[in-house]
């Protein structure tokens, strides 16, 4: 038996389903007593005949009946994760799209911040690997996750940092651990999926490409954000038409990525860095981080106060907010985006000085 249109059927058709149902209905009208007597059987053949593929026919339909009004059972994955342990979740992203430091916050905000780990892979080359070692079932997921939860039991959240390359659109192992996230029921695997500015992830790849200065600083650490500062000014950003084309490769996949989360379902919040961290040069959106807790079921979702994002927020910046301190060849980048669907990535706020 398999499910078709949101309905139970027999498989084979209605002459194989006739098949393996004519010994089960008619022994159960043998037992009711509605079997037409059989002593004159030359003088009744053809009524009996009649009579019976009538019955069949009535006792078919009403099995059929029966079976459509049945609920569906869906398929539900098995899983070692405990619904009362932490939110087990995913955080989705580009690399130097600022999932560090958003790892950070909502860890510290749900209870305690666990390692920050790419899991499968920090590039598109590790990605490859990793996937390649998986077969093809979701073990690696729910192992991973399950091992999390019992460590950090005091955890609000446990999970791992996703960065979706091209491995997460064909690879087998990827693709059932994508099914398993939209089908899995009590808990629920959530995805925080984070976008930034496309530009600024170009600037930061430019700038950790010619620089060999921490991907993060901590408050109050003067030497380090001196360094990420003085390597964050003045980055040239190449040519011109290789720049659109990084923006344009990069926008597409950021769509391709969006578009496998909604088509296969799965559960997800869509948050951008800009909001989280720097809304007009006055810091994050309150109500962008509210989104996040209040989607994972943990943390402040409501009454959240810019003082606990403060204490949350471990890094400090080490960029300038104006793109025009940040890029050597500013006016270049302003007349090559200006009229391109990329014009509104370009922010200028601070006067050089």
């Amino acid at each position: 038996m398999r499910f078709r249109g949101g309905k139970s059927v027999v498989a084979g058709g209605g002459s194989m389903a006739r098949a393996w149902l004519l010994p089960a209905i008619l022994s159960l009208l043998f037992v009711a007593g509605m079997i037409v007597s059989t002593v004159d059987v030359d003088h009744f053949s053809n009524a009996t005949d009649q009579h019976k593929q009538q019955q069949e026919v009535i006792a078919e339909t009403n099995l059929q009946q029966h079976l459509d009004d049945q609920p569906i059972e869906e398929e539900t994955p098995t899983t070692c994760l405990d619904p009362s342990g932490p939110q087990p979740y995913i955080l989705m992203s580009l690399g130097r799209s600022g999932s560090g430091s958003t790892w950070q916050v909502i860890g510290n905000l749900s209870g305690m911040e666990t390692p920050s780990h790419e899991y499968t892979g920090g590039s598109t080359k590790a990605s490859i690997k990793f996937f390649e070692g998986k077969g093809h079932d979701d073990k690696w997921l729910l192992q991973y996750l399950c091992r999390k939860q019992r460590k950090y039991r005091d955890a609000g959240v446990v999970g791992f940092k996703w960065k979706p390359y091209e491995p997460i659109f064909n690879a087998p192992a990827a693709q059932a651990a994508i099914n398993t996230i939209s089908t899995l029921k009590d808990p629920t695997i959530k995805v925080v999926r984070l976008r930034r500015n496309l530009l600024d992830v170009q600037i930061s790849r430019r700038k950790h490409t010619l620089y060999t200065t921490k991907a993060h600083c901590m408050k109050g650490d003067s030497k380090c954000l001196q360094e990420g500062l003085i390597t964050s000014l003045d980055l040239y950003t190449g040519e011109m038409d290789t720049l659109y084309n990084h923006l344009e490769s990069l926008h597409a996949h950021e769509d391709r990525v969006d578009k496998l989360l909604h088509e296969k379902n799965v559960p997800h919040v869509q948050v951008t860095y800009d909001r989280l961290y720097n809304v007009d040069g006055k810091g994050g959106d309150i109500e962008e981080w509210e989104k996040v807790f209040s989607f994972l079921g943990v943390g402040p979702a409501s009454n959240l106060t810019r003082e606990q994002l403060e204490r949350g927020m471990k890094h400090a910046a080490t960029h300038p907010p104006g793109h025009n301190m940040t890029l050597a060849n500013y006016d270049e980048v302003a007349g090559a985006l200006e009229g391109t669907k990329f014009e509104n990535l370009l922010h200028r706020r601070h006067r050089r000085v």
